[in-house]
């Protein structure tokens, strides 16, 4: 397993320590091509991570994380017992 981390990761988890970047911001932050950011951002939303309440703008979707998250720890657990 690899532990470079995917721009799609990337973005989400420089997203949620500050969630006032946008796909430029977050361009500049990451020093990574604003079509490849602005797919992660859409990417992100289809999943559920990120909501998208108006053109631009992207909330943090949190009980969809805790969820998977949650879904993600029980997966774990069970294979532990096997």
């Amino acid at each position: 397993m690899s532990n470079e981390i995917s721009l799609k990761d990337s973005v989400f988890r420089e997203f949620l320590k500050n969630p006032s970047l946008g796909p430029s911001e977050m361009t500049d932050k990451l020093e990574a091509n604003y079509n490849s950011v602005k797919a992660a951002f859409a990417k992100l939303a289809e999943e559920g991570y990120l909501e998208r309440p108006s053109r631009g703008t992207y909330e943090p979707n949190m009980a969809f994380t805790i969820l998977d998250l949650m879904d993600r720890v029980a997966a774990l657990e069970e294979q532990v017992k096997s």
